[in-house]
This record gives structure tokens, sequence and C-alpha cells, in this order.
């Protein structure tokens, strides 16, 4: 096999600046910085068109330009791939070609959980020689393949890592003005603080002097979500490619084709999210109303969809036993805003930008996901991340320790104490705002762009 082909800089390591996504993010003015290391092997799971190659070849540039031997870095593409034993070529290959040279080798094998039964060939490249003094990056864009994948790793030395589109904070992080970016990372909300009303309050009154540009910056980020084409689109250009709307969708077909599921009812699947976006309903009615064969296709799509890192699918839950309720109705939004988006054009036959329509609705999905972060384990957030239904619905309820914490979201000018449906089931409540900021019997009204800023 012919790895110099993917790899130029073995021949002359200047040549890694001319890379096409290499050259794309180093003439961005500004720049987006990933939170990750090179220290141990690590799979990195993400969406496609999330930015995992473009990372992986970032990785690359910063390793030559300090000194790394080019020659002691390999990048490959696995789609080409095939079958378990072209990764394990790849390895002897590469471990063939600089065996004599001394010092750290890195690997970045791009898309490999594509490839059937990927993890045995990871699992032979951990148990044998051919890792001695490598570090292994591999990314994939399937979660459901990972994790059948990583029951067959157990105990290995190998760490996972979810990539996904940048949260609302990280596109603060990244995207607003130096003298927020300060303010933002003097302060961070983790799980356990949704339970500690009095520090979230302190932490959003010392945060509120930013709030017109946290909120002009949250209109924008519903039109683009966390996804950098569309954000730098837009930042540059003052709008969004309908071709890029396009690509996302192109990308998505191709994975589905690969689990094998139709298109005709993919995109009925699409239609019915988008339509019960923020409302609750049953696998039998969604079946029904979206003329799907079976309420069973219905959750096995669901499931599909999940698996992708495009949805988020809710439960309801059961406040006496803190347990979700897997047989009543359920919510479902779609992980970005951007998303939403997409598959609007999708299923209407006309991409573009129609989060303005849609404010309230996206903002629950941001929200959903906001939380779905700060504790999810892989794909999972039904341990911990529900909603409540007695005669009106709680939007969000989360468990930390044994307490739960109510969250719900009025995104308007004014809100009051009675805007918080089912008050008195919870002891900690934060009602997310537009612009109110107020903290009085245990309820925190703030605005969800603060919230946002924070989580």
């Amino acid at each position: 096999m012919d790895l110099s082909l993917q790899n130029p800089w073995w021949k002359n390591p200047n040549v890694i600046e001319d890379d096409e996504k290499v050259e794309e993010a180093l003439n961005k003015k500004q720049k987006v910085t990933y939170p990750f290391n090179l220290t141990q092997n690590t799979l990195v799971l993400g969406p496609r068109q999330v930015g995992k190659t473009t990372m992986l070849k970032l990785f690359i540039h910063d390793l030559i330009k300090r000194g790394v031997n080019p020659r002691d870095i390999l990048y490959f593409s696995c789609e080409p791939l095939s079958k378990k034993q072209d990764i394990i070529e790849v390895f002897s290959d590469f471990d063939r070609i600089s065996i004599e040279l001394k010092g750290r080798k890195y690997l970045f094998l791009d898309e490999v959980t594509q490839i059937k039964d990927w993890e045995l060939a990871i699992k032979y490249f951990l148990e044998t020689k051919l890792s001695k003094n490598k570090i292994l990056v591999t990314t994939g864009s399937n979660a459901l393949l990972l994790k059948k994948g990583l029951e067959r790793l157990p105990g290995r030395d190998l760490n996972v890592r979810l990539f996904l589109p940048l949260s609302f904070r990280e596109f603060l992080l990244n995207f607003a003005s130096r003298e927020l970016k300060q303010e933002l990372r003097k302060s961070t909300v983790i799980y356990e603080d949704l339970m500690n009303m009095e520090k979230l309050n302190s932490m959003a009154v010392k945060l509120s002097p930013f709030l017109d540009e946290i909120n002009a910056r949250l209109y924008i980020y519903l039109k683009t979500g966390g996804y950098l084409k569309p954000i730098y689109e837009l930042l540059e250009n003052n709008y969004i490619r309908e071709e890029t709307y396009e690509i996302y969708v192109k990308w998505i077909l191709g994975d589905l084709s690969r689990l094998d599921k139709r298109e005709s009812i993919f995109k009925s699947m699409v239609k019915g999210v988008i339509k019960n976006y923020c409302s609750k309903f049953s696998l039998l009615s969604f079946a029904k109303e979206m003329e799907i064969p079976s309420h069973v296709t219905v959750s096995e799509y669901l499931e599909g969809l999940q698996s992708l890192l495009l949805v988020n699918n809710l439960y309801q839950v059961d406040l006496s036993k803190k347990l979700p309720i897997f047989r009543k109705e359920r919510k479902c939004y779609f992980i970005d805003p951007f998303l939403y988006n997409v598959f609007k054009g999708y299923s209407l036959g006309r991409y573009q930008d129609y989060s303005e329509d849609s404010e309230d609705k996206l903002l629950q999905g941001v929200v959903c996901e906001a939380l779905a972060r700060l504790n999810r384990q892989y794909l999972d957030i039904t341990h911990f991340l529900w909603f409540y239904t007695k005669k009106k619905e709680t939007d969000f309820v989360l468990k930390i320790d044994n307490s739960l914490t109510g969250i719900e979201l009025k995104f308007k000018d004014k809100v009051e104490k009675r805007d918080f449906s089912n008050l008195y089931s919870f002891k900690d409540r934060i009602l997310l705002s537009k612009k109110d900021l107020s903290f009085e019997d245990n309820l925190l009204i703030m605005p969800t762009g603060l919230f946002l800023s924070l989580v």
C-alpha cells in the first residue's frame, strides 16, 4: 500500500502548508482552537462535516512546526478501505517504513469506524509491537458502530472523545469580542452547579454587562449552529450558500445508506421531527401521521438518527421514581440548530435560513444539547435529562445526585414566577428568559443567552 500519496510532507515538510484543509483554517482571521491533546491513543467521534479531518491536519501541521520528523507522522483516510486487514496493513507498512527512525511516532486514521470489524484491527495494533512508541488518533462518524466496537475492546488503552459542533459557549469563546472571551474564561458551569442557584445567579450577574452582545451572537448561532463552514460564510459574506445546506444532507444520506436505511422513510421522519418539534409524540401517532409502516420503524430510525449524532431523544420522567418513562410520549431535538435549517430545507425542497420563524423552538433544542453535554455518557442522556408533564409541561428536568432541578424556557421580554409550569414540583428551579435576571424563593430567572454562555 502506497502511504506516501496521503503523506506528501514525507518528501517536503513545507507542503503541509498547501494542504487544502490547513490552508483554509490558517487563513481565517478568527481561528478555532481544538481542546484535544496528543498524549494518549484517542478515538474522536463526531458527525460528518464537523471538522474532524481539519483538526487532524492541523495536528500534523503543529507537529511538523515543532520539529517532529515528518516521516514520523502518518495520515490515512480510511474511505478507500473495506476490511480490517486493510487497516492492519496500514499499521504494518508504516511500522516497516519508520522502524529505523527514533522518537515518538503519530498515526492519524480518518473515518475508521466505517470499516467492518475496525475495532479488531485497533485491538491488534494495541496488543502488538506495532503500537510501541506510537500515538494513535482515529476518527469516526457512527456512534452506534462505536458502541458495538467498544464492547470488543474491554480495558484497552483507547480514550474516546466526542467531537461535536461548537456549543454556544464554545462559539462565543471563538467568535465573540476579546472582552467577552476574557470574562467567559473566568467562569463555567459544571453539572453539579445546576442545583446551586446562588452560584448560578452570581455568575450570571458578573456576565450581565455583556448581555446585548451575547444575544446578538445568539441570533447568529441560531442560523449557523456550531458548524464552522456556515459560521464562516455568514460572518464573512453575510449569507450561507444553498450548496452548504446541501453538503450536509448528502453526507447524511450516504451514512444512512451504510445503515441500510431508506431515504423515503428518512424524509418522512425528518418531516415528522420538524412538525412535532418541541411537542411530545408517541411512536404510534408519529407513524400514523407521517404514513410510516410501523411504530417499530419510527423507533429504529430515531435510534439511527441519534447514532449519527444528529438528534437527542428526550423522555418523560416519573418524579416519584426519578426515572424515565420509555413507554410514554417523547420529544426529539436536533443537536444543533443548523441541522434544523438543513432538514427543513430538505423536507420542503428549498434550502434557506428558517431560524427567524422558529427562535423559540430552536432555543429549546440548543438548551437541550447544552444540558446533554454536561453528563452525556457516549450517546445516553436518559439517566439524568428528561421533561415532565402534569397538566402542563416542564421543558427539562435534571437529576443531580438524587435531587431534581426543573428548567423552563420562556424567551420573551417579560417573565414572571407564574411562567414556570409545575413550579412546586421542584426544589431548584431555573426560568430562562430573554433579558430578565432575578433570584427569589429558589427560583432563578436568567436570560437564556447568559445560561448558554456558561454551560
